[in-house]
């Protein structure tokens, strides 16, 4: 083993305070790993599984860890399940490495933990990389004693670390673009490898700092679903702790991973192993998830990726939490088995540090087969911006994709470009069959030429197998699928591989991806993981009814409503009721419609209208809507929030998403004219409800009667919105 001590002391003129993110539960008597199946990593990974396509442990990357210290702050006392995987100790504090709440230890170990005291059963996502460990606490004044960032991140680099984790945060700039952030990006632009993660901490309104980097990967905290508290209720839902956002609106975190009621090694405990909570301990699965794609781009791939290409990848598999809005998900949950999945299709595209200068555009073509998601995935690591300055983005580049009928989709469902994020994605669950283009644009680069990878092609089909036995079905997020029982699957059951089991022969409730059989895929592809644990707790707590309200039984929206209801687009009233029939006011469309989208709210872009008050519950959504392209107001000041929306407002509305802004039209199209009062239709409003009408978004209220005037009602909002989703 190559170990080496520094005991080199480096202490900043001015310590930070720092808070450490986690909340600790000490003695656990159960022991249960969930995580590493919650990430789809058991069908990557090797050893107990057996030999499969890839055997991704990590080997090959040196992970660099900053935190409180390890174990007593002895070699030799350290857990059995680090001391093999260690190949230095550098102590920033003045009073040695030792780690008093367990916290360094715990985070090491659910990286790169052997499991050797554990028989293998509590082991790190990533057991086969290498541990270079930072440690920062000093007893003496009871806080992190850290070197500035990019000089902490430099002491990493110049001992081979590739990936650098950090579990802690700065509570005080939470949410700002400031310092710490400036040097961490500004080290990751001039060293490109380099892939810093960060946690978005616990607790704030926004992510602590320096979770607001562009370049790096900030990660927030879902729930377990081990049923203990009211944090680990809902393996779908982001904890309620999990910091998210900043103070300039960008998409902070960028992905998402379990971070309740965690079990990893202890510091020096006679159980060896506890629990612990927060997103420090999100951050640290993501952290070894990021060493096995990174091995995997390195190894099967013979790439030198880029920090901005294994950015990519993880975002480009990742698995969108149903009604979480994207500001406090990022991107989705990591899912390592479809980000490796997607990557080893034949049909997917892929391309590292393709530099781009002011103007230049890069233009791909990728065929879709209408039967799976297509996605997009466009990361750059931008020039670091000026401290504290407004907005965080210098060099901007635009994403935009064009179906065979020619509508746009932008990335970050923002017609005309995002221009604030450097992550840019484009999902479309429902794609047509045919060729697509994809168009990457330099918007605005002002430090050149800006680097940027991207990944596009099919993603897989992800849900469980349902009926296994008779008519064996996969139940997805967004649709179901039918499958012939005799289809035969890799399975990883219980940590054992298995090669050829036909899917009638799967349990119920078993964890599936699936790629149908295409031109170019010449044999279907079916891979599935069955942990029993982990299915019993989540189908417990997943089994809840479906909400209903009282007043909506037998109504002709009550199924969309219900749907609608459960993903969190809409609610109810405090009283228990929807009331379908009950007008919508603009605001309250624009609403609906922003989290139909996850877009973030924008309540800044709100203030040019007069009667948008400052801190109305709508201003975020309508600012959102606005930056989005989707909405305008009557005039440059006024916005009509309490109006009662009409039929043509919202159906314009509903035709700029769909069509990404390019409404197609023509002075021949004779699709209005069924309608008596096609006069009534006010001209601008023409060519976007007759697309509508065409993609049977909307229809009239009865045979020939569309009224453009009258006002839509809470029932018919629900219903255009979920046949929009179905187009996207």
């Amino acid at each position: 083993m190559n170990f080496s001590l520094r005991n080199k002391f480096l202490v900043t003129t001015t310590a930070l305070v720092l808070s450490i993110n986690s909340l600790v539960f000490s003695n656990a008597t159960l022991a249960n790993n969930l995580s590493a199946t919650a990430m789809g990593v058991p069908l990557v990974l090797q050893g107990e599984f057996g030999e499969n396509t890839f055997g991704l442990t990590g080997k090959g990357q040196v992970v660099g860890v900053a935190d409180n210290g390890l174990g007593t702050g002895v070699f030799e006392e350290i857990h059995p399940d680090l001391i093999d995987r260690i190949v230095g100790i550098k102590n920033y504090s003045d009073d040695g490495w030792d780690d008093p709440s367990g916290h360094g230890t715990h985070i090491a170990a659910t990286i790169v933990g052997s499991g050797e005291k554990s028989d293998g059963h509590f082991k790190g996502i990533a057991t086969g990389a290498e541990l270079y460990f930072q440690a920062t606490y000093d007893g003496n004044t009871g806080s992190l004693k850290l070197p500035e960032m990019y000089q902490l991140l430099q002491d990493a680099y110049e001992n081979e670390v590739r990936i650098h984790s950090n579990s802690w945060g700065f509570d005080a700039n939470s949410g700002q673009y400031d310092d710490a952030a400036h040097s961490l990006d500004k080290f990751v632009w001039e060293h490109r490898d380099m892939v810093v993660l960060k946690s978005a901490g616990n607790g704030a309104t926004y992510v602590s700092s320096p979770g607001a980097a562009k370049n790096a990967i900030t990660v927030g905290a879902t729930e377990s679903p081990r049923g203990i508290d009211e944090d680990s209720d809902n393996p779908k839902q982001v904890a309620a702790f999990s910091g998210f956002g900043t103070s300039d609106g960008r998409i902070k975190p960028d992905l998402v991973a379990p971070g309740t009621w965690i079990m990893s090694a202890s510091r020096a405990d006679e159980s060896f192993y506890q629990y612990q909570s927060g997103t420090s301990m999100a951050t640290a699965l993501a952290t070894g998830a990021a060493a096995l794609v990174r091995q995997y781009l390195e190894e099967v791939k013979q790439l030198q990726p880029s920090a901005a290409m294994v950015k990519a990848a993880l975002i480009h598999g990742a698995r969108e939490l149903p009604g979480e809005p994207r500001v406090k998900q990022g991107f989705g949950m990591i899912d390592v088995q479809a980000t490796v999945m997607a990557l080893e299709d034949e049909a997917t595209g892929y391309r590292d540090n393709v530099k781009m200068k002011h103007g230049e555009k890069y233009s791909f073509e990728v065929k879709s087969d209408g039967q799976s998601p297509l996605a997009v995935t466009v990361v750059w690591s931008d020039y670091p911006q000026r401290a504290r300055v407004a907005n965080g983005l210098v060099n901007d580049l635009d994403l935009q994709m064009v179906d065979p009928d020619g509508r746009v989709f932008w990335g970050n469902n923002t017609i005309g470009g995002d221009k604030k994020n450097n992550v840019e994605v484009i999902r479309i669950n429902n794609p047509q069959s045919g060729t697509y283009t994809i168009t990457v644009k330099g918007a605005k680069i002002v430090q050149s030429p800006q680097p940027f990878s991207i990944i596009y092609g099919d993603v897989p089909h992800r849900g469980t197998i349902k009926n296994a036995t008779s008519a064996p079905v996969l139940e997805t997020e967004h649709k179901t699928l039918e499958i012939d029982p005799e289809t035969k699957v890799k399975l990883v059951k219980d940590n054992k591989l298995q090669r050829d089991v036909a899917i009638g022969d799967l349990p119920t409730g078993t964890d599936a991806y699936y790629y149908p059989q295409n031109d170019y895929r010449i044999l279907e592809q079916f891979e599935a993981m069955y942990d029993l644990a982990y299915t019993t707790l989540t189908k417990r707590l997943l089994a809840a009814k479906p909400k209903a309200y009282p007043d909506t039984k037998g109504h002709w929206a009550e199924q969309v409503i219900t749907s609608m209801s459960n993903q969190k687009v809409i609610g109810g009233f405090g009283d228990g009721t929807f009331r379908p029939d009950q007008t919508v006011t603009r605001a309250q469309f624009a609403s609906m419609l922003v989290r139909a989208l996850k877009l973030v709210d924008e309540p800044g872009e709100a203030k040019t209208f007069r009667d948008v008050a400052n801190g109305a519950w709508y201003q975020g959504a309508v600012g959102a809507a606005v930056k989005a392209g989707l909405v305008v107001g009557y005039t440059e000041h006024t916005f009509g929030p309490n109006d009662p929306i009409t039929r043509e407002q919202m159906t314009v509305m509903i035709a700029r998403v769909v069509s990404g802004g390019h409404i197609p039209y023509s002075s021949e199209d004779r699709a209005l004219d069924i309608y008596r009062d096609l006069d009534q239709i006010s001209l601008w409003a023409q060519p976007s409800i007759a697309y509508m009408v065409d993609k049977g978004v909307i229809s009239g209220r009865a045979a020939n009667v569309f009224a453009p005037q009258g006002t839509a009602t809470r029932a018919e909002a629900v219903a255009v919105i979920q046949r929009m989703l179905d187009l996207l």
